[in-house]
């Protein structure tokens, strides 16, 4: 039976393994995705941030958006997981692309929310309408991890990002982030704990990585960077490697580690005082 289900469950993804050219950095079809992606996201979140508003239960509302997205994110790692392991790696796998990077932490947020309490559910918020819109637009503009040969893979890339980016918006556009200086430190006090598990993660899958590499699993990479997160391998981000070849890497993960924070701190209190003055603009007009 188990024979079965995995005989099938091989067929289908065979069937989706698509192939074509490896789209260009910058080219034409990555230009036209960010348009598209990035248009539709925008769109949808001002949609659905006008709805929200219309209505009493708003934050009602916006939790259940954001949990549909959040089970949409699961489905669509769940196919990403299978196909790389048995399509792209051969049934070996690869922990480069185990679900625990900045731009996977939204897939989680979105499904605890309904467990959370108020506090924490506005810190989930805070931290999306920041990090998430960091991670999403940085991905879109710079899709090099998923430009790939195969078109599922490909449009799985954007289309993930591109929910992020709809989460972040939304968040912001609804006035559900918490702009003041305790919501900020919040989420970076949340992005420190995830920093940590990301570190921690990195360390488990060292020697399960170097095992699979000695085994000659000929997977594409040699180690596990969540976060871009390890301590025993140079950073793949250009600055952060040269000041760890200076510096040392621990002294590049805590540089990195503070920029992303002082980014997304910087996100979170210009994009809510940019819509709450638009909201204020849009209340004097009626």
């Amino acid at each position: 039976m188990l024979f079965l289900m995995k005989e099938s469950l091989i067929s289908f993804l065979d069937m989706t393994a698509w192939r074509m050219e490896t789209p260009q950095l910058f080219g034409g079809f990555h230009l036209c995705a960010l348009v598209v992606t990035a248009a539709a996201a925008v769109c949808a979140a001002a949609v659905f941030a006008h709805r929200i508003r219309s209505k009493a239960a708003g934050r009602i509302s916006l939790v259940r958006i954001l949990v549909a997205c959040g089970c949409v994110l699961a489905v669509l790692e769940v196919y990403k997981q299978l196909f790389l392991y048995y399509v792209v790696n051969g049934e070996a796998y690869d922990w480069w692309f185990f679900p625990f990077q900045l731009c996977s932490v939204p897939m989680y947020l979105c499904i605890l929310l309904p467990l959370a309490g108020k506090k924490l559910r506005r810190t989930f918020f805070t931290f999306m309408s920041g990090y998430t819109f960091i991670s999403a637009a940085a991905a879109l503009i710079y899709p090099e991890d998923y430009l790939r040969s195969y078109i599922s893979l490909t449009v799985h890339g954007f289309l993930w990002h591109g929910i992020l980016l709809f989460i972040s918006l939304l968040i912001i556009f609804s006035g559900a982030a918490d702009s003041r200086g305790r919501g900020i430190i919040r989420a970076a006090g949340l992005f420190a704990v995830l920093c940590a598990a990301a570190v921690l993660i990195n360390i488990a899958a060292e020697p399960l990585m170097q095992a699979a590499v000695q085994n000659g699993a000929g997977l594409p990479h040699d180690h596990a960077a969540m976060f871009y997160l390890n301590p025993y391998h140079l950073s793949p981000q250009p600055l952060v490697s040269s000041v760890q070849k200076t510096a040392g890497i621990p002294a590049g993960l805590v540089l990195y580690s503070l920029v992303i924070a002082a980014a997304g701190s910087a996100v979170i209190s210009l994009t809510s005082r940019a819509a709450s003055g638009s909201r204020k603009a849009r209340s004097s007009t009626r």
